[in-house]
Parts: structure tokens; C-alpha cells; sequence
């Protein structure tokens, strides 16, 4: 159970986490600064230091934020959805869609290098709970018998390569097709995966 001062300090922190997040969403990570966040969070920019060791320890926190984001957008999307092949589609779209209304989170969280880590957060960065909820998603698709439980790593893997390498190429301005294209071609290639492998 934390104490007093430990929650106050989690309050503190939590000032400076909102006011970067903000930052980073609206102009990028590559223009956030400690006077930057200061001034929105309402401190000295001296004070963040109290709070968290540098701006890398402040993004890793950030980061940790943001997959809780991803998550609840992803769970309030698949929400009513049944538990077959329609909701790792819906699962996947969702997430991936999180990304492209926020391409700036996507270049923290895949293209920033994290350095140094808090001890605390460093699993929550490293495997974010998203990450697990759909690994969760294909697992009950293969106890289902929708694939044969042989190829649910390599269905995950293809998946989750396919989805952050046309997210790289989206967000980067380098993908042909529009994000509805893009959409439409995810689900596609999830039922031909399903499919094929169901097979093999």
C-alpha cells in the first residue's frame, strides 16, 4: 500500500505525463522540451526533475500511458463484438486505427529509442497490455479450433508485422493506399491468413 507522500508524488508526476502527452500528440516528440511541459503542467521546469530523472524517464511514462490508451480504444471497439474471427479483425483494425490518429505516439513508441527505463514501468513499456489483449484474442481463436494451435505464433507474428510495418509506411508518407484501403486490405489478409492456415 503506498503511503501519503508516495501518492502525492504519483499526483505530481501524473501533471507532468498529461502535459507532455499533449505535446507529443500535438507537435511531436521532437519539440517537446522541460520548459515546454513546465509551463502547461503550471511548474518551474526545475520542478520536473523532482518528479522524474530526465525527459527520457518522462517519455517512458508517457509511453506507458499511451498503451493504456491503445487498449481502451481497443476494448471499446470490440466491446459486443463475439469471440471469433470478426473480433480479431475488429481488435486489430481498432488498434491500428489508434496509430493513425495519433502518428505521433506511433513515432515514440516504434521510432524514439528508450533510454534508461525506470525499473517500475520497464515491463509495461517492453509489453504493453494491448500487446497481451490481443495475443489473448488470437489464443481463444485457436482453443476455439478457428486455427489449428500449431500456427497461432506464426498468425500473430505475420499479423503484427503486417500492421506495424503498413503503419510505419502510412504515417511516414510512403503507403499508395488510403487509411480506407488499408482497412479493407487488413481484413483480407486476416481472412486469407485464417483461412490458409486452417488448412495447412
Amino acid at each position: 500500500m503506498m503511503d501519503k507522500k508516495m501518492i502525492q508524488e504519483q499526483r505530481k508526476r501524473s501533471y507532468f505525463i498529461e502535459s507532455a502527452k499533449q505535446i507529443i500528440k500535438g507537435e511531436g516528440v521532437e519539440n517537446l522540451t522541460v520548459k515546454k511541459v513546465a509551463d502547461l503542467a503550471g511548474f518551474a521546469p526545475g520542478t520536473l526533475y523532482n518528479y522524474c530523472a530526465d525527459l527520457n524517464t518522462l517519455l517512458a511514462y508517457c509511453a506507458v500511458d499511451f498503451w493504456l490508451e491503445c487498449k481502451e480504444h481497443v476494448l471499446l471497439v470490440v466491446e459486443n463484438t463475439e469471440k471469433n474471427k470478426g473480433r480479431i479483425i475488429n481488435a486489430c483494425r481498432a488498434y491500428m486505427n489508434y496509430f493513425f490518429q495519433n502518428p505521433n505516439v506511433f513515432k515514440l513508441m516504434f521510432i524514439k529509442e528508450f533510454l534508461d527505463i525506470p525499473a517500475e514501468i520497464k515491463e509495461k513499456v517492453h509489453t504493453p497490455e494491448v500487446v497481451l489483449l490481443l495475443y489473448g484474442y488470437f489464443k481463444e481463436s485457436a482453443e476455439s479450433g478457428l486455427i489449428p494451435r500449431e500456427n497461432l505464433n506464426k498468425i500473430e507474428n505475420i499479423i503484427a508485422n503486417y500492421i506495424h510495418g503498413i503503419l510505419l509506411f502510412q504515417i511516414m508518407g510512403r503507403a499508395k493506399e488510403t487509411r480506407e484501403e488499408i482497412e479493407l486490405q487488413l481484413e483480407e489478409h486476416i481472412n486469407f491468413l485464417f483461412d490458409s492456415l486452417a488448412k495447412a
